[in-house]
């Protein structure tokens, strides 16, 4: 995706690692993961996989943009059980057809960029049939009630380095959410991009994931805040 592949260089000083990710994990995995198996779907540039393998767990990862994990195998250290690789987040069960999960995760905004909700519903589908039973999905959005009701019309500019990032929305007729974001590097624009997010609001989820999955719970954060309408993000475990 152009989106991503704009920012691939700038991603890890725009968005840095969050410990409080990996601890949201470990927790949800019963406080340890030596040897849990673990999806990372639209992993970026991969610091939360590394971080989990560095953990012992058995970890593949991917995203769409092949800028990013190219970025990913950078970084990744040797001997750890843990595979980057390009994939599309609609193929999971052909990609990973030979492999069930403790854990598959989805984080990042990564779901809004599905094209309509039957594709959401689709892949929730996929994504129980790819866990363990008692298995962990774990995904994040940006808390798309709040943006809805209030109309939000940007994001909070990210200043890191010599880099700055804006990113602004505009609400379309068809319920969709224009996402324009421009990269500066010390000053000067290094790209502009614009891409159509489906806002996915906390009423419309609940219920195929609780059709789906014995135990759905909401958060506000990884710090597993209380999910309120004007929290910023929206953390989902759902528990099969």
């Amino acid at each position: 995706m152009e989106f991503y592949s704009n920012i691939a260089e700038a991603y890890d000083e725009l968005f840095p690692f969050n410990e409080k990710q990996l601890l949201f994990v470990e927790k949800a995995l019963g406080g340890q993961l030596a040897q849990k198996s673990i999806l990372d779907m639209g992993c970026g540039t991969g610091s939360l996989a590394i971080a989990m393998a560095r953990r012992s767990a058995k970890v593949r990862a991917f995203d769409f943009d092949e800028k990013m994990i190219e970025k990913a195998e950078e970084k990744r250290p040797q001997a750890l059980d843990l595979k980057f690789q390009q994939g599309d987040i609609n193929l999971i069960s052909d990609d990973y057809s030979a492999i069930q999960f403790d854990s598959i995760l989805c984080l990042g905004n990564t779901l809004v960029h599905l094209d309509e909700q039957a594709d959401v519903l689709k892949l929730f589908w996929n994504i129980k049939k790819q866990l363990n039973p008692g298995g962990k999905f774990i995904f994040q959005i940006v808390n798309y009630d709040r943006i809805v009701k209030d109309q939000i019309d940007h994001l909070p500019t990210i200043e890191s380095g010599d880099y700055t990032f804006k990113r602004d929305y505009f609400h379309r007729r068809d319920g969709k959410i224009g996402f324009v974001t421009s990269l500066m590097y010390k000053g000067n624009v290094v790209s502009d991009n614009e891409v159509f997010l489906q806002p996915l609001l906390k009423e419309w989820l609940e219920q195929p994931l609780t059709e789906l999955f014995s135990k759905v719970d909401f958060f506000g954060g990884f710090d597993r805040s209380e999910w309120k309408p004007d929290s910023f993000h929206l953390v989902v475990e759902a528990t099969l």
